[in-house]
């Protein structure tokens, strides 16, 4: 660091350097920011389109198997033979060729019905008389918490959930009553749907990315779990699914945010509870994919900006090589001074400068000539004190030597003999 302390090249450079480095970084994280919240409307914009486009798809799917239901207990084969299974169920022979015939039309419906996975025929009592399953037959099937019983005028039918204690997996029965022709009620007709037609059109990621997925959701047993879009890794029967959007969305709530899903990954998401579907609906995006375009603009104009301050600070380094070098010729004059080594012509590459630094070698010229001027002064001055300095002492070294017995016998001896040779 004393480099760049001492050398004023170093210095410019370096400050430059370092205000480029903060601008780039300033103006790619404020891209990043703005083209974060950008791409953040837009996916919760997807996701909301996503999630109304489920929701429809899955009313028509409920709506359409409700109306299968109930063509199955108006079928003409279902109400002539139900009073003779009724009867035969309760003396237990259904050997007969009118019921052997509605087995295998049961058969031949769930054939050609895949979100079909079973039928029944149940008497007023909830006691199965006929199935496509043999074992249920004589089986108990109430009317209650797992079988969605609904009338044929009935328009809006809310699905009961349950789970199933043959697949172990969320199921939905539909159940809708067999009338004879005098529209009096004689048995009830339940249908088991087979929802893995659900699962692949909520699993659908038709605009999500490669990361984005839908899927269902609700409260079984305290639990909460897939009714769709289930995630194999994960054992329903072991844990209970939470996020902020399963959470809420449970709780009948609408909405979006940021927030990490059930496998803890971070995500936007968008989640609705669907009141007649008894159902809550999500459907999120991981946030590396979704804010990977602002990620990767903010990189691309770091990038940029940092090539172009790259070549700005070769420009600035000649351009503050050419600016200072006046200023070290005048800091070399400065310092051959301080050794006496100074020469006028040190400065003669500044001294024509009609700028700034052309003055300053002017001044410093003159500065450094009248400081010379003023030293050859002094040394002459010096010299001079010096001469006076040496006559003074010589005198008084005479004075004391004249002043001394033996100089002043000499002198007595010295006029004695002037004053014999004169006679």
């Amino acid at each position: 660091m004393k480099i760049f302390r001492k050398s004023l090249l170093n210095q410019l450079v370096s400050s430059f350097s370092l205000l480029s480095l903060v601008t780039v970084s300033l103006v790619s994280y404020s891209a990043y920011v703005q083209a974060r919240k950008a791409l953040e409307q837009s996916v919760y914009e997807r996701l909301k389109v996503a999630v109304a486009l489920k929701e429809d798809k899955l009313n028509q799917w409920f709506e359409s198997q409700r109306r299968e239901a109930i063509v199955l207990a108006r079928s003409p084969i279902v109400v002539d033979t139900v009073d003779e299974l009724l009867a035969a169920s309760a003396s237990g022979d259904l050997n007969t060729a009118s019921i052997a015939a509605l087995q295998d039309y049961f058969d031949l419906v769930l054939d050609i019905k895949t979100d079909i996975q079973g039928v029944e025929i149940l008497s007023t009592g909830g006691i199965v008389a006929l199935s496509s399953d043999p074992k249920q037959v004589g089986v108990y099937m109430g009317l209650g918490n797992t079988t969605t019983y609904f009338e044929p005028s009935q328009t809006t039918v809310v699905p009961n959930i349950y789970f199933s204690s043959i697949t172990g997996k969320p199921t939905i029965t539909f159940a809708t009553p067999i009338m004879n022709e005098a529209g009096e009620r004689k048995a009830v007709l339940a249908i088991t749907l087979n929802l893995e037609a659900v699962n692949q059109t909520i699993r659908e990621k038709t605009g999500l990315g490669q990361t984005g997925e839908t899927y269902l959701v609700r409260e079984l047993v305290n639990r909460n779990v897939f009714v769709s879009g289930e995630d194999e890794a994960i054992d329903q029967h072991d844990i209970s699914l939470s996020s902020q959007g399963i959470d809420l969305g449970i709780q009948g709530k609408d909405g979006q945010g940021l927030y990490r899903n059930y496998n803890n990954i971070p995500v936007l998401g968008v989640y609705r509870w669907l009141d007649n579907n008894n159902v809550a609906l999500l459907a999120e995006l991981h946030q590396k994919e979704a804010f990977k375009p602002a990620v990767n603009l903010g990189r691309g104009i770091f990038a940029i900006g940092v090539s172009a301050a790259g070549v700005l600070l070769v420009l600035v380094y000649l351009l503050a090589r050419q600016i200072a070098r006046p200023v070290l010729g005048i800091t070399d004059a400065a310092a051959a001074i301080e050794t006496d080594q100074f020469q006028t012509s040190m400065l003669d590459a500044v001294l024509h400068r009609p700028d700034e630094l052309g003055r300053l070698a002017r001044v410093f010229k003159k500065m450094a000539d009248q400081i010379y001027a003023r030293e050859a002064q002094l040394k002459r001055q010096v010299a001079e004190l010096k001469i006076e300095i040496d006559q003074s002492r010589k005198e008084r070294e005479v004075a004391a030597i004249a002043e001394t017995d033996y100089f002043l016998r000499l002198t007595q001896k010295a006029k004695a003999l002037r004053q014999q040779r004169k006679k």
